[in-house]
């Protein structure tokens, strides 16, 4: 189904695909879909926060993810460091060993198949750059702005509670947990909340108030700027 023209989107994966929270109208609607259809989430949006690496780096690891890990300090696991483009290009389409040589090449480092799972979702994001609209956002770092703090795990209680507050009182005009109710049932709470915090970020960013961690990000082989917005 397409979308309101100049809707505000916050995405994030989830076991299905993706799913976004969609802000059209003064009103907080979802919409998922499949990886590999992300291109039906971006049509009429006018900003694209997304939860998954935006543009990528030729060798070593890119400058956002360690200024990202930096910001969230002791929780700097929460951050996956972002191999380059052609060990993405692997994927996990070829032996372990050959995909561990790649990196090593270029970052002088193995990487995780936990970073590389990810690649399916970042190849469909990356066919659509570059695109000014499409943004990169980290939800932690979107509630440590938010909170004013790193907030507890989102796998507790506690994180769970805290997010949803936070939420609540940084966008006071949504009703955070009626909109969590009408999210599809098969979305985790923790991925719904994550795609809320995209969001809050989109919203910042039509409002110019958004800011980039950092000054000086760099340029990927496309044109894309290796960039997380907050």
């Amino acid at each position: 189904m397409a979308a309101t023209a100049g809707h505000l989107i916050g995405i994030d994966g989830y076991p299905g695909g993706w799913v976004g929270a969609v802000l059209s109208d003064s009103a907080v609607t979802w919409r998922t879909a499949p990886i590999g259809d992300f291109d039906t989430l971006c049509d009429g949006a006018s900003v694209i926060c997304v939860d998954i690496p935006v543009g990528l780096a030729d060798h070593g690891w890119r400058s956002c993810d360690l200024r990202a890990r930096q910001l969230l300090g002791a929780a700097r696991s929460r951050v996956f460091m972002t191999p380059p483009r052609d060990v993405i290009l692997l994927g996990l389409s070829v032996p372990n060993e050959q995909v561990q040589q790649v990196a090593h090449e270029l970052t002088g480092q193995g990487v995780s198949r936990q970073a590389l799972g990810l690649a399916t979702r970042v190849l469909d994001v990356d066919a659509r750059l570059p695109d000014p609209r499409i943004l990169e956002v980290h939800p932690e770092l979107s509630f440590q702005r938010m909170a004013g703090e790193v907030l507890p795990s989102k796998k507790q209680a506690q994180g769970v509670a805290r997010r949803i507050s936070s939420l609540s009182l940084a966008m006071t005009d949504v009703d955070v947990v009626a909109t969590l109710e009408i999210c599809p049932a098969d979305v985790p709470i923790d991925d719904s909340l994550d795609a809320l915090a995209a969001l809050w970020t989109a919203r910042r960013h039509a409002k110019g108030r958004s800011e980039g961690i950092l000054s000086s990000p760099e340029i990927d082989s496309r044109g894309t700027a290796m960039q997380m917005t907050v």
